[in-house]
């Protein structure tokens, strides 16, 4: 469960909330009030003994460091530095995995310099982590230079190390109108590190709960988040391909859908757990 789902209490709440739905893990927001660059190496032992008394594991530190694109020396030595804060905290959970990514435009407006801005500092970024023993995971995300499959596979060969992998994540990519399913994760194949899960649908209407828009390239586009089940990605073809390719790691749970009322956060975490059971079943 990524612990987003719980932002508006704390992390330890969050935690709590995971081991009694019966998650295996949870994946830290690495951002206030969950787990920010500020927390202490006391803090942050504390909350790692809490997590592994509950039986739960950590995939991934899921960091907002990076962002290369079009930003100062100064700002970009700034997210390293908070880079490394966060591999220094890592141990405490016992994660191999931290999130961090190249920013940049979307796909359909990156130039190749755009790509070769980004390429020293991520290189710098692994550099980093690989004498923490840490692995760099780029996260397939929307309005970024790796919106795809094919721009993920690209950039982390450009970067050139052996620890940096990419992360699916299908509600990303059917926003952006992206394959995300099988020939997705083929194309990716040994640079798959993780999986991130939520649904979405498009929609007419920005009104309706949760909706946004988002420039695509296609043009300006309503996006709804919804439940597991209830959107328009068929997370059966993801979860097929996944086991076809062997995929042995974390599927995290992301629902991003708007929770208006008390308890809606651990309604949202109880359903996305139970629909992800029953896809692995199905499979």
């Amino acid at each position: 469960m990524f612990t987003k789902i719980f932002a508006d209490r704390s992390v330890e709440a969050a935690v709590d909330a995971a081991a009694d739905l019966g998650y295996d893990g949870v994946e830290l927001m690495c951002r206030s009030p969950h787990f920010p660059a500020e927390t202490t190496v006391d803090e942050a032992n504390e909350l790692g003994d809490r997590i592994a008394s509950s039986g739960l594991e950590v995939p991934c530190l899921a960091t907002y460091t990076g962002g290369y694109v079009g930003v100062s020396r100064e700002e970009a030595e700034a997210e390293l530095a908070e880079l490394e804060r966060f591999l220094e905290l890592a141990d405490a959970f016992d994660c191999d995995l931290i999130r961090h990514g190249p920013g940049g435009p979307p796909v359909h407006r990156a130039t190749e310099d755009d790509y070769e801005e980004a390429v020293p500092w991520m290189r710098r970024a692994a550099d980093l982590a690989a004498e923490y023993d840490k692995t760099i995971a780029i996260e397939i995300h929307g309005h970024r230079i790796v919106e795809t499959a094919n721009t993920m596979v690209k950039l982390i060969e450009m970067i050139d190390r052996d620890n940096v992998g990419a992360i699916h994540d299908a509600g990303n990519m059917y926003i952006v109108d992206a394959d995300y399913a099988r020939e997705s994760i083929e194309t990716l194949g040994d640079h798959l590190l993780h999986v991130h899960v939520k649904d979405e649908r498009r929609v007419d209407d920005d009104s309706l709960p949760g909706a946004g828009h988002i420039e695509t390239r296609h043009g300006d586009e309503i996006i709804q988040p919804r439940r597991m089940g209830d959107g328009a990605i068929d997370y059966g073809a993801v979860i097929e391909a996944l086991a076809e390719v062997g995929y042995d790691g974390h599927i995290t749970a992301e629902c991003r859908v708007p929770q208006n009322e008390p308890g809606d956060d651990r309604a949202i975490a109880a359903h996305e757990l139970e629909a992800l059971r029953e896809l692995v079943a199905s499979v």
